[in-house]
């Protein structure tokens, strides 16, 4: 070969990351009805034990800035009608570790369904066998006996030993788990589910976390969450069954040398100098660091996520193409709802290695009294050059002049009350494509009267209802929910963007709410309830019960967020 050949075969093999790692698939179900424990999920490790007696498993070596696809095995469902469901497999890159074998049960066949460990035989009329497990992952399960009586039925497998078999009035144990310090400590995974009994008798016990069987018409518990353990089975009495219970889901653990991150994904902790990536969910592993900096970062499902909660500069440090979601600031509340603040998306921008400025706009300030002083728009958000997201508009208040209206903004505040003779409470516009208006409140000659809620990023906020009835704020939006799952933020499970409620003036009647996305209630209390910060949230309205000081509440600021593949 010639030398350039050599010294290049050379270095490519040092381009790679050495993972230590534990997989565990999800444990099976119990069997229903006197039924066999489930057997628990394939364990492969290569830190102190590896599941099935086999020796450790070997480190991956895991090429660079790549994305790895992890698998988390759920655990099987308890069998309701017949045998228990076996578990679902886990994976790590090229390794996979199979799920346990459903508890069979007596109302089926009886024999235990083979997994990574083996799920128990069921309590029957003749000798049940338990299923098989996989070679280096876990044991077979425990068999019932040719013997009546109370029919105890086998234990699951575990990954460190066999199902214990049932007798004529005990059901068996569950095979044990495999001890592994892969995390700096010790935990033991991966046991099987306790087997059932037939009226009376001693059930068998479930271990490292699997699900303990059960006797009479009693459903078997459920394994530990993460664990792979199998579910205890359920047991059974003349006129009646007990279902099997599920099996523990599985889990992924990655782990390499040095306590500098390497890799994304998971939940990262360090210990004893290593890195340590633990999966109790599905998700990616990516080897390399992130393509730029700035913001808070995050990984997951193939993208790197930078969060600005507050301004800052986004830095590549390569050329790349990337999506920015930028929520302005909401508006304060008055008697009528802040509005939320602009929402602007745009896909797939050509970013240099260059700094950007990202500014992320403030809440607006709520009114100070809502018969004399309005509140403030909020401020816009912008990253770079890029189109602005425009502040939200402030609630109109308690007066008989423009103040009654709401503001215009990237959502509109809704309209205040006005008495005969003024200018409507007309709610505020909001920017095209980045909000809605807010809601509508008309003049009246007496109280009590109520005004109108903040437009959201998803809906125009709701015109008064009725002189009792508050309109409440609009919705934002919830088509970054993913987004908001990778960063934690948002409000009501991914939504961003909503309007303040509007608030009634006088006793008594209904405050409008908050939209979904961040937006404040109203009250009659003072201060109301603000938006919710980093959402571009609309400040709630507040009411003339609020006296003396009648002060409304602020909007929630805004938020950046900058993603991009690898």
């Amino acid at each position: 070969m010639p030398i350039i050949g050599i010294i290049a075969s050379a270095i490519t093999g040092h381009l790679g990351l050495t993972v230590d790692y534990l997989v565990v698939a999800g444990g099976g179900g119990g069997g229903k009805s006197r039924g066999g424990g489930g057997g628990a999920g394939g364990l492969r490790s290569t830190v102190t034990a590896t599941g099935g007696g086999g020796s450790l498993e070997t480190a991956l070596t895991m090429a660079l800035n790549t994305s790895f696809t992890v698998t988390v095995g759920a655990g099987g469902a308890g069998g309701t009608s017949n045998d228990g469901g076996n578990g679902g497999n886990s994976v790590f890159s090229s390794i996979t570790s199979t799920g346990g074998g459903g508890g069979g049960s007596a109302v089926g066949t009886g024999t235990g369904v083979n997994g990574g460990s083996g799920g128990g035989g069921a309590g029957n009329n003749g000798l049940k066998a338990g299923g098989t497990g996989t070679t280096n992952q876990g044991y077979a399960g425990g068999n019932s006996p040719d013997t009546a009586s109370n029919y105890g039925a086998g234990g699951g497998g575990g990954s460190n030993a066999v199902g214990v078999n049932g007798t004529g009035s005990t059901g068996g144990n569950g095979g044990g788990g495999v001890a592994t310090s892969i995390t700096g400590s010790s935990v033991t995974y991966a046991g099987g589910g306790g087997g059932g009994t037939y009226n009376g008798g001693t059930a068998g016990t479930g271990q490292a976390g699997g699900g303990n069987g059960k006797t009479n018409a009693t459903t078997g518990d459920n394994a530990t969450a993460n664990t792979g353990s199998g579910g205890g089975a359920g047991g059974a009495q003349p006129g009646g069954d007990g279902n099997g219970g599920a099996g523990g889901s599985g889990i992924v653990i990655a782990r390499y040398s040095g306590t500098i991150q390497k890799a994304y994904g998971g939940t990262i902790t360090t210990s004893g100098g290593n890195t340590i990536h633990t999966f109790t969910s599905s998700g990616n592993f990516y080897t390399g660091t992130a393509l730029a900096t700035g913001g808070t970062i995050t990984f997951a499902s193939g993208y790197f996520y930078h969060t600005f909660l507050s301004s800052g500069t986004f830095t590549p440090t390569q050329s790349l193409s990337a999506d920015v979601l930028t929520i302005a600031g909401g508006g304060g509340g008055g008697m009528g709802g802040g509005g939320a603040g602009g929402l602007v998306y745009l896909s797939s921008q050509s970013l240099t290695a260059t700094g950007y400025t990202v500014t992320v706009g403030a809440g607006g300030g709520g009114a100070a009294n809502i018969n004399n002083t309005i509140g403030t728009n909020g401020s816009n958000s912008q990253f770079g050059s890029t189109t602005a997201a425009v502040g939200g508009g402030r609630g109109g208040i308690n007066l008989t002049g423009p103040e009654s209206q709401g503001g215009n903004g990237g959502s509109g505040g809704g309209g205040g009350l006005t008495f005969s003779g003024g200018t409507s409470g007309d709610g505020g516009t909001g920017t095209a494509g980045q909000g809605n208006a807010g809601g509508n409140a008309p003049a009246v000659s007496s109280s009590p009267h109520s005004s109108g809620g903040g437009g959201g990023a998803g809906a125009a906020g709701q015109n008064f209802v009725s002189n009792t009835v508050a309109g409440s704020g609009g919705n934002g939006v919830n088509t970054y929910s993913t987004w908001a799952s990778a960063t934690g933020t948002g409000a009501n499970s991914g939504y961003y963007a909503g309007g303040g409620g509007g608030a009634i003036y006088g006793t008594g009647g209904t405050q409008g709410t908050g939209g979904l996305g961040g937006g404040g209630t109203a009250t009659n209390a003072t201060p109301s309830n603000p938006g919710v910060t980093n959402t571009g949230g609309g400040g709630g309205g507040v009411g003339a019960g609020a006296s003396p000081t009648f002060t409304s509440a602020n909007g929630g600021s805004g938020i950046v967020i900058v993603r991009y593949a690898v």
